[in-house]
């Protein structure tokens, strides 16, 4: 929208023959120029009570699968309000400037600094306050973002590290300020490339001076985000087994067996094999027991009668493979094999469980008539004749 300020100086120099005709268009564009600032200024009241409305309305109702859009509308109604106020603070000032000439009729330099004013410096201001208002939307957003995290990982009793979460999110908010600087830069007309260029190449020293600090920081990146483990959970990793401690952004803590704290840089999580033992379903049950082979004829009876009780113990998964058979031959024993899973990932019910089964197991054996083997070796002497003959 350009201001009649131009046409204004006209009427006041082309034809200075009537002060009558002079008065009544001063009068006139005067009233004019009053009423369009008006109008700017209810409108901008109008548009900023409706969209904050609206905005707050989408901010409320948003739940569920909807609470990204409540994410979105809380995140804009702050840079929705000032972009109106500012912009319409910039059609003020066009139609403002007008009333410039009217204290300095007939200076030709008035009416150029208006023209550059309003033909230069209102265009740039605007270009600035949108950027502004999308930079600002966009790290408002980045930080509602981690609040519903926050709020997602407190109501499912997550052990996230938070700490880590506020600082990934801070840095975040930091690269899109960045981003926009440079954006509002381009946009003003400014050369970037030289200031890229330069800033590339700061940049790729800095990282091939720190570049194992950096590996770590995205290691913990991926940590947070593809979560292949969790505070409190047991990991084996590159050779280090224990406890999750805490999740940084730059290394975890591995509480060992020995109660040991070990260290552990995050860029090993991203390039190393992780075992995740408490993400396992079931516990396995693996066990070889060898009978004499006096006992030969007992074998089957005691295979029968453990499966029995593996098949009837609650505490066996019967949907995972349950197998009790002849392990084969052995040097001192018949060999009978027992694989089986059990419903629990607990070690410490699991330890009572085996222990409850195999003693059954030794009872069946007993029950039999037969014995666990014990190796034995045989020595054939030569008969060697009576001493004197």
């Amino acid at each position: 929208m350009m201001l009649p300020h131009l046409p204004l100086f006209m009427t006041l120099t082309a034809d200075p023959t009537s002060e009558e005709t002079i008065k009544s268009g001063v009068d006139t564009n005067f009233v004019s120029i009053l009423t369009m600032l008006g109008i700017v200024v209810g409108a901008a009241i109008v548009l900023h009570v409706v969209l904050s409305w609206l905005l707050g309305r989408l901010a409320r109702l948003s739940r569920g699968r909807l609470r990204w859009g409540g994410v979105l509308a809380g995140a804009a109604r702050m840079p929705v309000g000032l972009a109106i106020w500012l912009l319409a603070a910039t059609w003020m000032l066009e139609h403002g400037a007008s009333l410039w000439v009217f204290f300095a009729p007939g200076d030709g330099t008035v009416a150029t600094d208006v023209d550059h004013f309003v033909d230069m410096s209102l265009p740039a201001g605007r270009i600035i306050i949108a950027v502004f208002c999308m930079t600002l939307f966009a790290a408002r957003t980045v930080r509602r973002t981690q609040h519903l995290i926050e709020d997602q990982a407190r109501d499912s009793g997550s052990e996230m590290d938070m700490t880590a979460l506020q600082a990934l999110f801070g840095i975040g908010v930091v690269l899109v300020w960045i981003v926009g600087i440079i954006v509002g830069m381009q946009a003003l007309g400014m050369n970037m490339s030289a200031i890229l260029t330069i800033g590339g190449i700061g940049s790729a020293a800095f990282a091939f001076a720190s570049k194992d600090v950096i590996a770590n920081f995205f290691g913990g990146i991926m940590v947070l985000f593809n979560r292949p483990f969790r505070v409190g959970d047991w990991v084996v990793v590159k050779g280090v087994e224990g406890g999750i401690e805490r999740i940084g952004l730059y290394a975890t803590y591995i509480r060992t067996g020995d109660k040991r704290l070990v260290y552990v840089p995050n860029s090993v999580f991203v390039s190393g094999v992780i075992e995740n033992t408490s993400e396992r379903t079931n516990r396995r049950l693996s066990e070889t027991i060898g009978v004499r082979y006096d006992d030969f004829d007992a074998v089957e009876a005691i295979i029968a009668d453990i499966g029995a009780i593996l098949e009837a113990d609650e505490a066996i998964d019967h949907n995972q493979s349950v197998r009790v058979s002849f392990g084969g031959y052995g040097d001192s024993a018949i060999d009978i094999a027992i694989l089986a899973f059990t419903t629990t990932t607990s070690i410490a019910e699991f330890v009572k469980i085996r222990e409850r089964l195999m003693l059954q197991v030794g009872r069946i054996v007993q029950k039999h008539d037969a014995d666990f083997a014990f190796p034995t070796m045989t020595v054939d002497v030569a008969a060697t004749p009576p001493l004197g003959n």
